[in-house]
């Protein structure tokens, strides 16, 4: 479920593999995957055109264009990257395919189609008309910013977390993870959190996206004592060894341990 750790590792996968390759051919194998212009615009903004850097921002990931603009990646709830050499090799689920001068191809896959790709001409434009909150990695947010956005807000802690327009990155999973790691239930409210503990859950947001960050989103290689690798129905919390609760918050399941998250 790619969250701001997840798209890291592919832009990191993507810079190794793939940057300073010439597409030779574009394959939109699922028109639908194209959001905000058409496949044949796309194709003709792709065309001859070389990967020369890319840009993370929150979910999306912006690889720049040797012919100006950006290719926009965006990959739901399902999607990833694939570089390959044989045509044989198409992974399932590809979307958009593009072939390189040197006889290679990356696939973009998206098995529910809950991903998208698109173009932008500029990142920040682009970022501003997607009413995307600043990343909640990199850039420029402070602990006193972070606190003074959530500070007057009503509403559920994590729903506020999971909301792009006020943090850009953060999904259902790690929302869980800094809420553990807080020691502040989910269905907190807003209004009930000062400004020290918002500041707190600032700096623990950080630690947790770039230690998964690291590992590429890997649930595997993060400390022991992370919720992420207990979050399951019968699951036990890392802590206290109780068992996990669960409450549904926007649709989503949120995973807790009810004896080190009190609810307020």
């Amino acid at each position: 479920m790619p969250e701001l750790p997840e798209v890291a590792g592919f832009k990191r996968y993507l810079d190794a593999l793939a940057l300073g390759q010439r597409i030779q051919r574009i394959s939109v194998v699922d028109d639908r995957i194209v959001k905000g212009a058409s496949p044949r615009g796309l194709k003709a903004r792709l065309s001859g055109a070389m990967l020369e850097e890319t840009v993370r921002h929150g979910k999306f990931l912006f690889v720049q264009l040797s012919t100006g603009g950006y290719l926009v990646l965006h990959f739901g709830m399902d999607g990833g990257l694939h570089y390959f050499t044989h045509i044989s090799a198409l992974p399932e689920y590809t979307r958009l395919l593009l072939s390189f001068t040197n006889g290679h191809h990356l696939a973009c896959t998206s098995v529910r189609m809950l991903g998208c790709v698109s173009f932008t001409e500029d990142v920040e434009r682009f970022i501003q008309e997607h009413n995307l909150g600043p990343d909640a990695l990199h850039g420029p947010l402070t602990a006193e910013a972070f606190a003074a956005m959530l500070t007057g807000r009503g509403g559920a802690v994590k729903r506020a977390l999971m909301n792009q327009s006020i943090v850009a990155g953060i999904g259902n999973i790690y929302a869980d993870e800094i809420l553990f790691q807080s020691r502040i239930h989910p269905l907190t409210r807003l209004d009930r959190l000062g400004q020290d503990e918002l500041k707190d859950m600032f700096r623990i947001m950080r630690r947790v996206l770039r230690t998964a960050a690291r590992h590429g989103g890997n649930v595997e290689p993060l400390p022991e004592g992370y919720l992420l690798r207990h979050r399951s129905p019968s699951g036990r919390c890392p802590e206290c060894g109780g068992r996990l609760g669960i409450e549904k918050i926007s649709g989503r399941r949120a995973y807790f341990c009810p004896r080190c998250q009190l609810k307020r």
